[in-house]
């Protein structure tokens, strides 16, 4: 008598029904992808910080309208883009926190920070949860030299900037003496570092190279020491209050020395505030003047619009969020490090600075540098002009 086996017909019959639930589930997941948002994050100085919040608020500013326009078109792989802004206070402290923070919320990619000091220790905290991060503003080195997947920056580097302004005070300054300061930071020093192989490489040997104290007694033995080698030229590494006092002290002691320095005494209020008038004419390493791109103008317009200047790092931060969205096209995917792998490619990507290209590091390989001079304009006003 011929038996019917149910097994044979209930396995398949199980198989059938797991692949329409499978089926079922990647349906939901790729259409949940589709519509839902992918979020972003602007991590800069906020309000409390100082003079240091007027470029967290350029962050913020440029970010945001990058984001408009990209979801204006759509968003990037069909998922629009929402944006939140957090105050990372410029310490390593708050960074490390609100990296935590953003690393449990859901985040893919963050454009920030500013400080080199809290990228660098952030950096670790998102690699750890698959967030990638696209600095404006981070020049140390050591943020992409450390090797993490994630950092990619639309700065330049410290160790640019130094060898240029060693070479720049080695070309301008032919014969003259030349001293090396700088404040004992990792910044500072880096920079001043990078000035002396860059003179030395010159032929040029520096009378001083020294770490500065700024207590007023040590600024007096300074001032003396410095009157006694006769020196005329001075670097400087380190932040612009600190600079604004070597410069007055020296200049209130009757010399009349050519101060050059980084992109740390980029703050008008402490550099003018601390130097008066011995500011004049100090030379300082800084980006390109990104306004005055031509691929720049339409966004400078719309800022001025929105009573925003971008003096520094809002063009290099609506930059930074094309980069992502060009790295996400690219990759096909929204997965961070899909997108970093993209990014570092060396392919151009076209932004409002023009082509950027991305080593395997995340450094952008165009050079990002030039030399300016802090003067006063015909107003009184004080200010930094490129002399390119």
């Amino acid at each position: 008598m011929w038996k019917l086996s149910l097994k044979p017909l209930f396995r398949k019959l199980c198989a059938v029904t797991l692949i329409g639930l499978f089926s079922f589930a990647a349906s939901i997941a790729i259409a949940a992808e589709t519509q839902a948002t992918v979020k972003f994050a602007v991590v800069g100085p906020g309000p409390s910080t100082g003079d240091w919040s007027i470029y967290g608020e350029e962050m913020r500013e440029g970010a945001e309208m990058a984001i408009e326009d990209i979801n204006a078109k759509g968003g990037i792989n069909g998922q629009k883009i929402d944006l939140q802004f957090f105050d990372d206070k410029g310490n390593r402290e708050t960074s490390e926190s609100i990296a935590k923070k953003i690393s449990s919320s859901g985040v893919r990619f963050v454009v920030g920070h500013y400080n080199s000091t809290s990228s660098i220790y952030a950096s670790p905290i998102y690699s750890k949860s698959d967030v990638l991060m696209v600095s404006p503003a981070s020049t140390n080195p050591k943020f992409t030299d450390d090797g993490y997947w994630n950092t990619i920056r639309t700065s330049g580097r410290d160790d640019v900037q130094g060898t240029f302004a060693g070479e720049y005070i080695a070309k301008k300054f032919p014969g003259e003496k030349v001293v090396i300061l700088h404040d004992g930071s990792t910044y500072g020093r880096g920079l001043a570092t990078k000035v002396k192989s860059a003179l030395n490489a010159a032929g040029t040997q520096e009378e001083i190279f020294s770490s500065v104290k700024f207590s007023p007694k040590d600024l007096s033995a300074l001032s003396k020491r410095l009157q006694a080698s006769q020196v005329k030229i001075v670097y400087f590494g380190g932040l612009a209050k600190q600079l604004g006092e070597l410069a007055r002290k020296t200049n209130d002691s009757g010399m009349n020395l050519q101060f050059v320095t980084g992109d740390g005494a980029a703050f008008i209020r402490d550099l003018t505030s601390s130097g008066g008038d011995g500011i004049e004419g100090t030379l300082m390493t800084f980006s390109y003047e990104d306004r005055i791109n031509p691929k720049a103008a339409q966004v400078v317009e719309r800022l001025r619009a929105r009573g925003v200047e971008p003096i520094a790092y809002a063009l290099k931060s609506y930059a930074a969020v094309q980069v992502i969205a060009k790295g996400a096209e690219w990759a096909g995917t929204n997965d961070p490090r899909a997108v970093a792998t993209a990014i570092r490619s060396e392919r151009p990507i076209p932004t409002i600075l023009g082509n950027l290209s991305f080593d395997k590091k995340g450094d952008r390989r165009e050079p990002d540098v030039t030399m300016y001079e802090w003067r006063k304009d015909s107003s009184g006003n004080w200010g930094f002009y490129s002399l390119d």
